[in-house]
């Protein structure tokens, strides 16, 4: 695995006395020490070495990889809602375009939760027209 020193010495100046403190890290991330001057005691942390630093780039990479290929994935499913509703919409031979549009719509709603700004729009859309309908009564 990683190559790490089992044995790290630190040594600061403790911040109540200013006496010489000196801590011994083994092969865990932190350690408690005291100063053996005022007894206050502190938290050690091991330095992150190179590799660990590395690990954590690779990782952000990676999801931010993941991510732009969801966005994609999530666009090319837009861009295939929107051909797929300009097609129904535009149906002679059956006369029911607008309605299946609006069912294709509604399904791809359904199975892409992370589109709200569409959703609100069809949304205020069905509001719109509720007043419409209100408004001849």
């Amino acid at each position: 695995m990683r190559n790490q020193p089992m044995n790290i010495q630190v040594s600061f100046t403790c911040q109540y006395c200013e006496h010489n403190v000196v801590a011994e890290l083994g092969a865990e991330p932190l350690s408690v020490v005291h100063c053996s001057n005022c007894n206050k005691t502190f938290t050690v942390m091991r330095p992150a070495i190179a590799e660990e630093i590395l690990i954590d780039w690779e990782n952000e990479a990676l999801f931010h990889k993941m991510r732009a290929e969801k966005t994609q994935d999530s666009n090319s499913s837009l861009l295939s809602l929107v051909i797929n509703v300009i097609e129904l919409l535009t149906w002679r031979d059956k006369g029911n375009g607008q309605v299946e549009a609006i069912k294709e719509m509604r399904q791809w709603l359904i199975e892409h939760e992370e589109a709200p700004p569409v959703a609100e729009l069809i949304q205020m859309d069905v509001n719109r027209r509720a007043g419409k309908r209100n408004w001849r009564e």
